[in-house]
């Protein structure tokens, strides 16, 4: 036992610890990437949600259902980005899955999925929203309001966001395929 002030083996004065054990790096990285994959994961499903229930008066019109108090919520029609966007609760649930037992097929289907249904439809969000964004930076004009701020502002936001957790996802994804690479035999000549 190691102890600051506590007696040293007969013989150590302490410069041996060159020669001890320590973790492997790549152990080292997987454990803290695969804790950092799985926090933006958490963070990603409380934005998935937020737009599943930005989506419901949508998803329930779609599905034929009419509920009067969805109706009061006085939210514009779903864009099909933002039901593309959806999906990504099935690539995250895939992320999530993947860290436990080191799986590097689902961590790569993770990654493609991240790239087509989640950075792909948060780029044609920020084109879609751009007029409307340029109409409210430079005449200050707006269409919806959501929790008392123009809803082009809000949704330009959430993209941003959305964005960021795709590409630090996308970061540690990388990190851990590296990590988790089994290493090569070395040929004997």
């Amino acid at each position: 036992m190691a102890s600051k002030f506590g007696s040293r083996p007969v013989g150590s004065d302490g410069s041996d610890h060159w020669h001890r054990e320590s973790i492997a790096w790549q152990y080292k990285v997987s454990s803290e990437n695969k804790y950092r994959l799985r926090w933006d994961i958490f963070l990603h499903f409380l934005m998935i949600f937020m737009m599943f229930i930005r989506l419901l008066p949508g998803l329930t019109a779609l599905l034929g259902f009419s509920i009067q108090s969805l109706r009061r919520w006085d939210l514009p029609a779903p864009r099909p980005w933002e039901y593309a966007w959806f999906v990504t609760l099935v690539v995250a649930l895939m992320g999530w899955k993947s860290t436990p037992q080191n799986n590097s097929f689902l961590l790569k289907q993770f990654m493609l999925g991240t790239v087509v249904f989640g950075i792909l439809p948060v780029l044609y969000g920020f084109y879609d929203l751009s007029d409307h964004l340029k109409a409210y930076v430079y005449e200050k004009k707006f269409t919806y309001v959501l929790f008392g701020y123009p809803a082009v502002v809000v949704w330009s936001l959430f993209l941003a966001a959305a964005v960021q957790l795709h590409v630090f996802a996308l970061y540690f994804a990388i990190v851990l395929l590296r990590a988790w690479k089994p290493r090569g035999v070395k040929k004997m000549n």
